[in-house]
């Protein structure tokens, strides 16, 4: 992987607002590594380049230098759990849409930053609502600070706009499973060369996981409950993975989805927006998908906005517990919420050269770059940056402010009944391993339909009675009630 991020250096004077340090030398300075997903591509050349400009400015105002990490998202989660055991990875993005959260905690990988929370400035305390906080807090300790977005997002699917106009499809009245089936089939007759439908990313079929159920429950990796209830089932026996699969297992059977789902390594708006596939799952937020991905057409909603227990705050940005420079690390972690000009380099690359701010005010490509020709893919694809409200508006963007519009997005979205529940997995560590490698062996076949629920659930069942599944499950249930109740 080639490395490429920014160090910082903040002393408790400079937070308070005191002048900053005499001038040193670069290679003076302390460097630090910053670790990011990709959903879009960005060059070598493009990296180094805004690294450079990044590093300019983040040695003058911070004292601080920058090894900017990009992974490509399909390989982040793996990557950066094994950087986390050593001193390679300083700040990083971390995902907590399974329980991850706590695994880390428990594991010892990342660094309690309560303290330096709260001693930083008002500015940065301020930027974070007490659910935010919460999200990132595990038995009254922060772990990180959460990407500053919107909660949840909508279900919906994403269609080659070409293929959409040629056969008139009406894609904003597809709302339901059986009208996608009926156009998936009618697209499939047409076009049986290209792939009908394809995962979200890679092997993974929908990240709108609220359409399927409440995951994460507790913040376990293994407790879930069909959307709305506080009832916890295994992922397997929830009504909504079963019917989700229902459908996917009988659109694989008939060639709808791609045979070789398991193994694809591709995003599916990527192949959706070249034309080799035509749809795929997504979700869905305050951006239009269609502006984000070229020659791509969004259906009606398949489910509205949804926060699921571990969906406020599931892209987080936190300090590796094996960091050699903690204070400076944070240091760089709260320039990432408060400070637009390093964040829109970070994010947006170079003005001039990646992106341009026209007459209106407004961040767009400068002529003749698209998302397709522009080396730098941070101004294509935002969703993994610490936040996006900083930034200058893009010139596609339905709103304004974006602050106004994601909270007022915040305020209707809903919410996880069972949203701030914490159920303490320190000392099952064996059992949470043994339980994500079980569901790791079956989710992804299953979700993708190349294997029928019917056809190994009594063997799923008989694995999770082995691992003590239903007695943590039992337990869990216990503790939830307790705490809705009280």
């Amino acid at each position: 992987m080639k490395k490429k991020v920014f160090a910082g250096v903040l002393t408790a004077a400079m937070m308070a607002g005191m002048m900053a340090p005499a001038a040193v030398s670069a290679d003076e300075m302390t460097t630090l590594s910053l670790w990011i997903p990709t959903l879009a591509t960005y060059t070598d050349d493009a990296v180094a380049k805004v690294e450079g400009k990044i590093n300019e400015y983040m040695g003058d105002k911070y004292g601080i230098q920058v090894d900017l990490e990009y992974v490509e998202i399909g390989n982040f989660e793996q990557a950066v759990n094994l950087a986390m055991t050593t001193d390679e990875v300083d700040v990083t993005c971390y995902f907590t849409g399974e329980g991850q959260l706590s695994t880390y905690v428990n594991n010892g990988q990342l660094l309690d930053i309560t303290d330096y929370f709260e001693n930083a400035s008002e500015e940065l305390k301020n930027t974070f609502t007490d659910v935010e906080i919460a999200a990132s807090s595990m038995n009254g300790r922060m772990y990180g600070l959460v990407r500053k977005y919107q909660y949840g997002g909508h279900a919906v699917v994403v269609m080659n706009k070409d293929i959409v106009e040629e056969m008139k499809i009406d894609a904003a009245s597809i709302t339901t499973m059986d009208q996608l089936e009926e156009v998936l089939y009618q697209v499939h007759e047409k076009y049986p060369d290209i792939y009908t439908m394809v995962p979200q990313s890679t092997s993974e079929m929908t990240w709108a996981w609220a359409q399927v159920c409440d995951r994460g429950i507790g913040l376990t990796n293994y407790a879930y409950a069909d959307w709305g209830t506080t009832e916890l089932k295994s992922l397997f026996e929830s009504e909504g993975f079963a019917e989700f699969c229902s459908y996917t297992n009988k659109w694989y059977n008939d060639g709808l989805i791609m045979s070789d789902a398991l193994s694809n390594t591709m995003e599916g708006s990527s192949m959706v927006t070249a034309g080799s596939a035509f749809c795929c799952f997504h979700n869905g937020d305050v951006e239009p998908l269609d502006k984000i991905y070229p020659n791509t057409v969004e259906s009606g909603l398949f489910a509205p906005a949804r926060a699921e227990s571990t969906g406020i705050g599931n892209l987080q940005y936190g300090i590796s517990a094996n960091s050699a420079h903690p204070e400076e690390a944070f240091t760089l972690l709260g320039a990432m919420y408060t400070d637009p000009e390093f964040a829109t380099l970070l994010a947006y690359g170079i003005e001039g050269e990646h992106y341009v701010i026209n007459d209106k005010g407004r961040a767009e490509y400068p002529e003749g770059m698209t998302a397709e020709n522009e080396p730098y893919g941070g101004f294509a694809a935002t969703a993994t940056y610490a936040d996006f409200l900083i930034l200058p508006v893009k010139e596609t963007a339905l709103y304004d402010d974006a602050k106004a519009t994601v909270e007022e997005w915040d305020a209707n979205v809903e919410v996880s009944p069972a949203f701030g529940f914490f159920y303490d997995t320190s000392e099952l560590t064996d059992f949470v391993t043994a339980y994500s490698n079980l569901e790791s062996k079956y989710k992804d076949a299953l979700m993708t339909g190349s294997v029928a629920l019917d056809d190994v659930l009594p063997q799923i069942k008989s694995e999770l009675e082995s691992i003590g599944f239903y007695d943590v499950l039992a337990d869990t249930q216990a503790a939830l009630d307790e705490y809705l109740a009280n």
